[in-house]
């Protein structure tokens, strides 16, 4: 947010005390306990009254509000109105909050126009960092299943029907069904964000096309099934 000269008189003290870099060294009930930030004391002898949003200075005897605290924080040759010296600090300390705020958020993956029910597993493997299966024959590919701790060679995919099979475990089924395994989430959103995550690590300049369908090889004498 940002604030203006209407909005002062609302400010808690604690948030401008935050602003000037003062942290609360005690508290009880609604007062609070600070350094003095216009003083260098060896003790804390400010207190904030939270229900009155106003201070008191046990040192000088002295009391007020936000405003008379400004005045006597700033620097009278920067500034003529501590009105503005509060703004300047307020203001500068939310930008700090939201872009600490934005750092702290989850990052949406960039999808790179991608429909996920139309990528190919072959190209998904890939950025699974699988380049190439280590066994083929006709539509049939063969890979370490990644969802596997002893990534065994027992992943197969069908480049025809875009589906895969374990020939161990017997997990079978498509793109989702692989998130699945890989990431143990049922959530359809979570599952988007992660396959989307992976393929944005693809050249940009890389087109995904939808699976195609291969020409039907020589049938070899023995084939496996999926």
């Amino acid at each position: 947010m940002t604030y203006h000269k209407q909005d002062i008189p609302q400010i808690p003290l604690t948030e401008f005390m935050a602003a000037l870099g003062e942290k609360p060294v005690k508290a009880f009930e609604d007062m609070k306990l600070y350094y003095a930030p216009q003083r260098d004391d060896p003790e804390p002898l400010l207190v904030v009254d939270t229900n009155t949003n106003r201070w008191y200075d046990h040192a000088t005897d002295q009391s007020g509000d936000i405003i008379d605290l400004a005045a006597m924080k700033m620097n009278s040759s920067l500034y003529t109105d501590p009105r503005d010296f509060i703004l300047k600090y307020m203001n500068e300390y939310e930008q700090g909050k939201e872009l600490s705020a934005m750092a702290r958020r989850p990052q949406e993956p960039t999808v790179i126009n991608l429909d996920i029910k139309k990528l190919k597993l072959t190209d998904f493997m890939k950025v699974l960092g699988q380049e190439h299966p280590v066994a083929a024959d006709g539509n049939l590919r063969v890979y370490k299943a990644p969802y596997d701790d002893k990534h065994e060679p027992t992943m197969v995919i069908n480049t025809e029907t875009n589906l895969w099979r374990d020939t161990k475990s017997g997990a079978y089924g498509g793109i989702y069904d692989l998130a699945y395994e890989l990431t143990s989430s049922c959530n359809m959103s979570e599952l988007n964000h992660y396959i989307a995550g992976q393929m944005s690590g693809m050249e940009k300049s890389q087109k995904v096309e939808p699976p195609k369908q291969e020409p039907e090889p020589d049938k070899p004498k023995r084939k496996m099934r999926l």
